[in-house]
C-alpha cells in the first residue's frame, strides 16, 4: 500500500498529461471517491472482526464464516484496491511485471475467497433451516474451521496457476496489468470463482425461501383463532393461575454469636401460566431472528450478484475480443466488483441487529462493559423490563420482607411481615 501511495504521489503533477485518461478535476473526484471506498471497506470489515472478538454472544461457529468473509474483504482493501487506484489514475501499470503477477494473483485469491465465503454462509444457513436438530450437533467450530480452510485452498488453486505459466507471454500488454487472458484459464477461473458459487447460492436461497415460507404457513395454521391461547389450554391456565407460587432466594448473612439471620427476597415465580407465555414469546423471537438472518442473506446475495455479474461477463468476452470492450467499461465493472467488499459490512450493520448494536458501541468507544449492556438488552427483549410482569388481580399480595432466624437451640423461627400482619412459626 505504501508503494502504491508513493507511485501515485510521485506523478501527481502529470496525471492530466500524456498517458492519463482523466483531466485534473476528474482525477481529484475519482481519487476522493475511491479513497472513501477503500477506507470504508477497511473500517467496516475491521468492525466485523472486532465485534466478534469482543462480544461473547457473537462468538458462534457460524460467525467464524462471517469473520473469514470480513478478513478476505479487508485484505482486498489493503492489498488490492490501492494498486488498482494507481493503475486507474495513471492509466497504465507502473510497478513492474513481476509485481503485476503477484498483484493479480492476490486479486484473484482474495476476491474468490470472498465469493466462496458467501457461498459457505448460504450453505450454513440452508442447513440450519432444513436440518436444525441434526446440523446443530455438527455445527462445531472445528467443522466451520474446516469449511474456511477449504474456501482458502480452493481460492488458491484458482489464483496460483498463472504464476506457474498458465497465461500469455506478457501480462502487461498495452501498459495494463490484467489477470491472465489465456482462454482456458479464464473459463476455469470464472466458472470456479463465480458461476459455480452463484449457481449454488441461487439454488440454496430458492430452497431456503420455499422452506421458510412453508414453516411460516404451518405456524400460522397452528395459531388458535380468536384468542392468544387455544381453548384446550383454558383449564390449564386457571390451574396455573391458582398455582401461582413464590420462589424465595435466601441470602445468608452470618452474624456474631450462635445465630444467623437470613433475608428472603420474595421474587414471584411466573408459574406455568407465565412459563407458557414466555416460551411462546421466545419461539416468536427465535423465528423472527431466523427470518431476519434469511433476509440478510438474501440482500447479501443480491448485492453480490449485482456487483460481480457484470465483471465476470466481461471476463468471458475479453479473451476472445479485447477490442470490443472499452477501457472505461472495464474500470467501472472492476470497481463495482470491489464495491461488494465495501457493501458486505454495511448490509450486516443495516439488517442484522446483533452486529448493528456492537458496531455502534465500538464506534462510540464504549467497549468497556459492552457484554453486560448487550446481555441486559437481550434479556429485556426476551422477557420484558424488570417488573413488567403483573400478578393476577385475584391473588393477595405476597409478603415483601421475610426473616428467618436460627436460635441457639437449633430451631428455626420464620417471621413474615407484610405491613399488616406478622406471624411467627417454629420449624
Amino acid at each position: 500500500m505504501l508503494n502504491a501511495s508513493y507511485a501515485l504521489l510521485n506523478d501527481t503533477n502529470s496525471t492530466s498529461g500524456a498517458g492519463s485518461p482523466y483531466t485534473l478535476w476528474q482525477t481529484v473526484v475519482i481519487l476522493i471517491f475511491l479513497v472513501i471506498m477503500i477506507v470504508g471497506t477497511i473500517i467496516g470489515n475491521a468492525l466485523v472482526c472486532l465485534a466478534v472478538a469482543i462480544v461473547r454472544k457473537l462468538r458462534t461457529p457460524s460467525n467464524l464464516l462471517i469473520v473469514s468473509l470480513a478478513v478476505s474483504d479487508l485484505l482486498v482493501a489493503v492489498l488490492v484496491m490501492p494498486y488498482a487506484v494507481v493503475q486507474e489514475i495513471k492509466g497504465r501499470w507502473v510497478l513492474g511485471r513481476t509485481f503485476c503477477d503477484t498483484w493479480t494473483s492476490l486479486d484473484v485469491l482474495l476476491c474468490t475467497a470472498s465469493i466462496l465465503n458467501l457461498c459457505c454462509i448460504s450453505i450454513d444457513r440452508y442447513l440450519v433451516i432444513t436440518r436444525p436438530f441434526d446440523y446443530a450437533m455438527k455445527r462445531t467450530p472445528k467443522r466451520m474451521a474446516l469449511m474456511i480452510f477449504v474456501v482458502w485452498v480452493a481460492s488458491a488453486t484458482i489464483s496460483i496457476p498463472p504464476i506457474f505459466g498458465w497465461k500469455k507471454s506478457d501480462s502487461t500488454e498495452d501498459g495494463q496489468c490484467v489477470v491472465s487472458q489465456e482462454i482456458g484459464y479464464q473459463f476455469y477461473a470464472t466458472i470456479g470463482a463465480f458461476y459455480m458459487p452463484l449457481g449454488v447460492m441461487i439454488f440454496i436461497y430458492a430452497r431456503i425461501y420455499i422452506v421458510s415460507s412453508r414453516i411460516a404457513e404451518q405456524e400460522n395454521r397452528s395459531k388458535p383463532r380468536g384468542a392468544s391461547l387455544a381453548p384446550s389450554h383454558s383449564s390449564n391456565s386457571v390451574a396455573a393461575r391458582r398455582s401461582f407460587e413464590t420462589q424465595q432466594e435466601l441470602n445468608c448473612v452470618r452474624s456474631r454469636g450462635n445465630s444467623a439471620v437470613e433475608m428472603l427476597s420474595s421474587k414471584p415465580r411466573r408459574s406455568a401460566w407465565s412459563g407458557f407465555l414466555k416460551k411462546s414469546r421466545l419461539n416468536r423471537i427465535s423465528s423472527s431472528k431466523e427470518r431476519k438472518a434469511t433476509k440478510t442473506l438474501g440482500v447479501i446475495m443480491g448485492a453480490f450478484t449485482a456487483c460481480w455479474l457484470p465483471f465476470f461477463c466481461l471476463a468471458l468476452i475479453r479473451p476472445m475480443c479485447a477490442s470490443c470492450i472499452p477501457n472505461w467499461l472495464t474500470s467501472i465493472f472492476n470497481w463495482l466488483g470491489f464495491a461488494n467488499s465495501f457493501l458486505n459490512p454495511i448490509i450486516y450493520a443495516r439488517f442484522n441487529r446483533e452486529f448493528r448494536t456492537p458496531f455502534k458501541e465500538i464506534l462510540l468507544f464504549r467497549c468497556r462493559g459492552i457484554n453486560i449492556r448487550l446481555r441486559s438488552e437481550s434479556y429485556a427483549e426476551q422477557f420484558g423490563q424488570v417488573g413488567a410482569f403483573r400478578e393476577p388481580a385475584t391473588l393477595t399480595p405476597l409478603p415483601h420482607n421475610t426473616v428467618v432466624k436460627y436460635n441457639s437451640q437449633g430451631s428455626t423461627v420464620v417471621r413474615l411481615n407484610n405491613g399488616i400482619q406478622s406471624a411467627e412459626a417454629k420449624v
